[in-house]
C-alpha cells in the first residue's frame, strides 16, 4: 500500500507551519471533518426531510445546526456511509451503530438526496451507502459535492411508494459524511 498521499499531506502541513500547522489553499484553511446525523426511522414512509431549520446540534445526535452551515465554512464531501442501530434503543444517543447485517426492505430500497440552490448534490440509493457484507465502510464520492455556507440545504430520504418502515419497534440509523471543511 502506497503512503504517497499521506506524505504529500505531511509536506503540506509542514509548509503551513507558519499558519499554526493548518493546511491552506491560498487563504482557505482546510480541516478534516465528519458530519453526522442519527435518526429514528420507526414508521417512516414517503419523503422525509431529515434536517430543517429546527435541527439542533447535540453531541450523540448530530453536529449540524439547522439547515445552513456557519458563514465562511463550506464542506466538500468525499465519502458517505450509513450505519444501522443494533439494539433498537429508544434514544438515538444510546444506540450502538454497526456496519453488519441487512437493512429492512424500506431502507434498503430508499434513496437519499442532498440539495442546495436548485442543484442535487447527492442522489443515491441507500443500498449503495450501506452494504453489511462489504469491507468498504465509506462510499467514496468522486464528484466532491460542495455544500456552501450560509445557504439553506436539504437532506431527505425517499422511501419506495407504498412501503414504510415498521412502526412496531424503534429503528435507528446513522448517516456520516466524510468531508473537508474549507474555512475562509
Amino acid at each position: 500500500m502506497s503512503r504517497k498521499g499521506q506524505l504529500l499531506s505531511a509536506v503540506s502541513t509542514l509548509k503551513a507551519k507558519e499558519n499554526s500547522g493548518i493546511p491552506h489553499v491560498g487563504k482557505v484553511a482546510l480541516t478534516d471533518k465528519t458530519l453526522y446525523l442519527n435518526v429514528n426511522v420507526k414508521g417512516q414512509g414517503g419523503t422525509i426531510q431529515l434536517i430543517d431549520v429546527n435541527t439542533k446540534r447535540e453531541v450523540g445526535v448530530t453536529n449540524l445546526d439547522g439547515n445552513k452551515l456557519n458563514a465562511g465554512r463550506d464542506y466538500i464531501i468525499d465519502g458517505i456511509r450509513v450505519l444501522k442501530g443494533s439494539t433498537a434503543a429508544a434514544s438515538v444517543k444510546a444506540e450502538v451503530y454497526v456496519t453488519t447485517g441487512n437493512l429492512v426492505e424500506a431502507l434498503q430500497n430508499a434513496e437519499i438526496r442532498i440539495k442546495q440552490g436548485g442543484n442535487i448534490l447527492v442522489d443515491m440509493p441507500m443500498s449503495d451507502l450501506y452494504n453489511g457484507n462489504s469491507n468498504e465502510i465509506f462510499r467514496n464520492i468522486s464528484t466532491s459535492p460542495l455544500i456552501v455556507s450560509n445557504q439553506e440545504f436539504e437532506f431527505e430520504i425517499e422511501y419506495p411508494k407504498g412501503v414504510a418502515v415498521s412502526g412496531a419497534a424503534d429503528l435507528n440509523i446513522r448517516f456520516e459524511f466524510r468531508a473537508h471543511q474549507a474555512k475562509i
